[in-house]
């Protein structure tokens, strides 16, 4: 068995939720946007995490005829990988599932419904000016999107993108009062409200977010969180 295709059960990230002593090896993501502790592949996820088939050539079948896609797309890839708040839908049975984050920092898919499996919710990564006055948005699927040079979205911030128009509809930070969700750290998986931020540190500066846990008022650093509202959760968390 190739390794370059598979690692170790025993290697995998701790973000997947498979069994570490089941069989030997277990299927490797190829390339992509995410890291391999940010992405599962595809294959793993629904069979060893959420069960839905049994074996990769149940997966290739799905593929080959059509009715699974990833966010709106058909991967041929049975090794693609799936992060944080991508889409997974089966179109003729009209079911979709997005990938969230158990309370103990886990990859996993829930149900969502047929209208909120048209959003990804995205981070913006990076953004800047192209030629003919276009504004490039680098988001954290990998995806760029094109916008006006005068639209006020800032790196850091989230945005909520629809498949069907394929474009940004709306867009949120960190303010006041901002549902935010961890993504990394030993609350991943946990969401809390914005209150302030602030700065630490002399030489190197690191930005510090005040939050309201559960009646607790908590402090985290700003990488491991992502904005999901203004006010309450745009997308399914659980």
């Amino acid at each position: 068995m190739s390794k370059q295709r598979h690692i170790s059960r025993l290697a995998s990230p701790r973000s997947w939720q498979v069994a570490r002593k089941a069989t030997k090896w277990i299927a490797k993501p190829m390339p992509g946007p995410r890291t391999k502790a940010e992405g599962i592949p595809l294959v793993v996820l629904l069979r060893d995490v959420v069960g839905m088939i049994e074996n990769q050539r149940e997966l290739k079948y799905l593929i080959n005829t059509k009715q699974i896609l990833v966010n709106g797309k058909l991967y041929r890839e049975t090794r693609f990988p799936v992060g944080l708040f991508d889409v997974i839908s089966f179109p003729t049975v009209k079911k979709h599932y997005r990938v969230v984050l158990t309370t103990l920092g886990k990859l996993q898919a829930t149900e969502i419904s047929d209208k909120e499996a048209n959003t990804l919710l995205l981070q913006v990564n990076e953004k800047k000016s192209i030629k003919g006055g276009k504004l490039q948005i680098n988001l954290s699927n990998g995806w760029n999107v094109l916008t006006d040079s005068k639209t006020k979205i800032k790196v850091g911030e989230s945005v909520l993108f629809d498949l069907k128009k394929k474009k940004i509809t709306e867009n949120f930070g960190f303010s006041n009062g901002a549902q935010v969700y961890f993504v990394r750290g030993k609350r991943a998986g946990h969401s809390a409200t914005f209150k302030s931020l602030k700065e630490t540190g002399v030489l190197r500066r690191q930005k510090i977010a005040v939050l309201e846990l559960e009646k607790e008022t908590i402090e985290s650093s700003l990488n491991n969180l992502i904005t999901v509202g203004t006010k309450k959760a745009s997308i399914t968390l659980n």
